[in-house]
């Protein structure tokens, strides 16, 4: 059974163009403008042989604080026999539709209404894929860090945070 992992992106081939990514962008910061507070939208995605992938983060301007949530779809090796089967940008459009109608709940909602921190499965128009999410709080990490280094972990190992979950 394949492990589900989001790649790094320079490891695989971009679904859509740096071109299209800053129009998707605009778009989902313009969408979003009057309910952002000091965030912006930002996008990634790629595919290769075994999955495609795409992850929409919400992060603070300065950087302290980010909510990535990451959507695979696992190509099958029967993908491409049979009945036609959706282009990777269709695949990450889906998934990318799929999203936006959670962050419109997330952000009109309180905030409080989060993805799974593990791979959950999920449909859409009869397309499986998975998609988790975590919000991170890079301010409170380093101080975090800080005070490790500066009075030790006592009787515990303990390991930096990852984004592998």
């Amino acid at each position: 059974m394949l492990k589900l992992a989001y790649k790094n992106p320079e490891t695989l081939t971009p679904v859509w163009s740096d071109e299209e990514v800053i129009k998707i962008n605009s778009l989902l910061n313009t969408k979003y403008r009057s309910v952002l507070n000091n965030e912006r939208f930002s996008v990634e995605s790629g595919y290769d042989g075994q999955q495609v992938q795409i992850k929409v983060t919400l992060e603070r301007i300065d950087k302290s604080v980010f909510y990535p949530i990451e959507l695979l779809y696992i190509r099958d090796a029967a993908d491409g026999f049979g009945q036609a089967q959706p282009s990777m940008d269709e695949l990450a459009s889906l998934m990318l539709d799929y999203i936006d109608v959670y962050w419109h709940e997330y952000l009109s909602d309180g905030r409080d209404v989060f993805v799974p921190l593990a791979w959950d499965k999920h449909t859409c128009e009869g397309v499986e894929f998975y998609l988790r999410g975590f919000i991170r709080n890079r301010s409170l990490e380093q101080q975090a860090d800080e005070l490790f280094r500066k009075h030790g972990h006592g009787e515990h190992d303990i390991e930096p945070i990852s984004d592998d979950l």
